[in-house]
């Protein structure tokens, strides 16, 4: 997840700041025109937070004292289900972010 929020950051930035890409997401396309260092700061932050709270979820999980019940699997399948969904939507960022760019040269 972290790789993959970094790298959409990056293709971001370089979309922006070289091919004139506009940022897609309309809670960062302001901050992303008007300070790209502000917008680095929030976007590898929140990567950084979501990242985190995925850890220690899991973590807190598996701390638990009865793994073999039904809702700790159900939890615990819906937790990595939020990961990999989380993931997948950030490498098809990445995805769409490289598209844009090759299609500027």
């Amino acid at each position: 997840m972290i790789l993959s929020g970094t790298m959409d950051w990056l293709t971001t930035i370089v979309g922006i700041g070289f091919f004139g890409a506009l940022e897609s997401n309309p809670f960062m396309a302001g901050l992303a025109s008007t300070s790209l260092i502000s917008f680095t700061v929030v976007k590898l932050s929140a990567t950084l937070l979501v990242a985190f709270m995925f850890y220690k979820a899991d973590k807190a999980l598996l701390e638990t004292m009865n793994k073999k019940s039904r809702s700790f699997s159900l939890t615990r399948l819906t937790l990595k289900g939020a990961y990999v969904i989380s993931t997948a939507l950030l490498t098809a960022a990445v995805l769409n972010n490289i598209i844009v760019v090759v299609r500027a040269l």
